[in-house]
Order: structure tokens, then C-alpha cells, then sequence
């Protein structure tokens, strides 16, 4: 997966948490503002009942004439309390009110963002690519067939070149193995016929692996002898692998 990708999903998911916790605990403030806003209603109305009852006793002392009497002014002082219990609940609700209005707005933007962040995890997510599991056998076998090649050919170098040959790497061998020429099979042996180098050092380095092998007596998994010489270059030679006459 393209780590752009993977960093821009990873601020995304940090971005839709962040916001779903704003919103969560915008929420929360709001429930508790209007539960405390019932209370302060509620309590205005039980201040309003007894601010109206006290008024009903007032002007009721005052009807039958006992305006001097002197619990009337404990009543009135009681009905002037009431009267401003009244209306600093009154006040208390219209604040909240208008924090209530700023904390739904602030609620309703932390939900439209929100809204905006998960859309983008949904494009993002139509954009990725689905992981699927290679099969990899084949890049295996080639592997290993190239590793074998490989020691092939760093066993022949150690046993049939030259001595300058003999801390040389694979592009230096592979000349050899890319010569072109004849292959000639009889019942006892199999003959490599190489068309020549037309470098001069690389031809006696040639012969001298042709001259090494054949002094080894070298043989084939079928018991036929392999015997390797430098033929002349033939008009008809390719450039590849070697041609079967037989």
C-alpha cells in the first residue's frame, strides 16, 4: 500500500476521533443545561405561587384595614424576596438560553465536520487497493535455478580456468557460456565444437579450458566422455546456444 495513503488514513482516523469526542462532550453539556434549566423553571414557578400568595395576604390585611400591622411588613418583606428570587431565576435562564444557543451551534459544527472527515474516509478507502497475496513459487524456482546456475558456474571456473580466472566474477565467465558452435553426440562421447573468440587473450583462455577438461576426462551423467574444442568460425554459427549435429 502507498505510505501516502497510509499517513493520510492514519490522520484521518485521529481527525473522526477527535471530533467524535467534541461532539460526544458537546452533547453531554447540553443535556446537563437543559436539565438545569427545568430546575430554574420549575422554581420559578413555586417563587411566582408564593410571591402571588403573599400579595393575596397583603392586600388582603390591607382591605380590613390592618396596614399597620406589624407582621404585614414581614409579608411584604417576604413578597419582595420572593419577587426577586423571581427574576434572578428569570435572569439565569435567559443566560443559559443564549449558552445554550452557542453550544448547540458549537455542537451542530463539530457534527458537519465530522460529517465531512468520514466522506473523506470513504473516498480514501474507494482509492486503496485491495491487498492480495502473491504467488510466488515460480520467482522462487527461478531463484534457486539462477543460484545453481550460478554455483555451476563458479565450480567450472574453479576447476578448469586459469589461474586469473579464479577470483572473477559471473560477468567475466559468461562469455564462455554464451559461445556459440556444434555439438557433435556418438555412442562414447559427446564433442563441443566452440567457435572462436576473435579476442586474442580470450581465445588461448579458451584453449586452455579445452585442453583442461579433455586432460580431466570429464564424463556426462550417461557415462559418455565430454570433449571440448575450438573449431574455425563458420559462416553458419550463431550467436547462441550451441547447435546439435548429431
Amino acid at each position: 500500500m502507498n505510505s501516502e495513503l497510509v499517513k493520510r488514513r492514519t490522520v484521518l482516523e485521529k481527525r473522526v476521533a477527535h471530533l467524535h469526542r467534541l461532539a460526544a462532550e458537546s452533547r453531554k453539556r447540553l443535556r446537563q443545561m437543559r436539565a438545569s434549566d427545568q430546575v430554574r423553571e420549575q422554581q420559578v414557578v413555586i417563587w411566582e405561587q408564593r410571591q402571588q400568595d403573599l400579595l393575596a395576604q397583603v392586600t388582603a390585611l390591607e382591605t380590613i384595614g390592618q396596614s399597620g400591622e406589624p407582621g404585614l411588613l414581614a409579608i411584604k418583606a417576604q413578597q419582595l424576596e420572593a419577587e426577586w428570587e423571581v427574576h434572578h431565576r428569570r435572569v439565569l435562564l435567559e443566560a443559559t438560553s443564549v449558552g445554550g444557543k452557542r453550544e448547540l451551534n458549537y455542537c451542530e459544527k463539530s457534527c458537519r465536520a465530522l460529517r465531512h472527515v468520514l466522506r473523506q474516509q470513504e473516498d480514501l478507502q474507494a482509492c486503496e487497493r485491495e491487498m492480495q497475496e502473491l504467488d510466488n513459487t515460480k520467482d522462487q524456482l527461478m531463484t534457486l535455478l539462477k543460484v545453481g546456475l550460478a554455483n555451476l558456474g563458479m565450480w567450472v571456473r574453479d576447476h578448469y580456468f586459469g589461474e586469473s580466472y579464479q577470483a572473477c566474477g559471473w560477468e567475466r565467465l559468461m562469455p564462455f557460456f554464451q559461445l556459440s558452435g556444434w555439438v557433435t553426440a556418438t555412442q562414447d562421447e559427446v564433442c563441443l565444437d566452440f567457435c572462436p573468440f576473435n579476442h586474442r587473450a580470450m581465445g588461448r583462455d579458451l584453449q586452455d579450458l579445452c585442453r583442461n577438461v579433455n586432460t580431466s576426462g570429464v564424463h556426462l551423467p550417461d557415462g559418455r566422455r565430454l570433449v571440448l574444442t575450438v573449431g574455425q568460425r563458420r559462416s553458419g554459427c550463431l550467436n547462441g546456444p550451441l547447435a546439435n549435429t548429431g
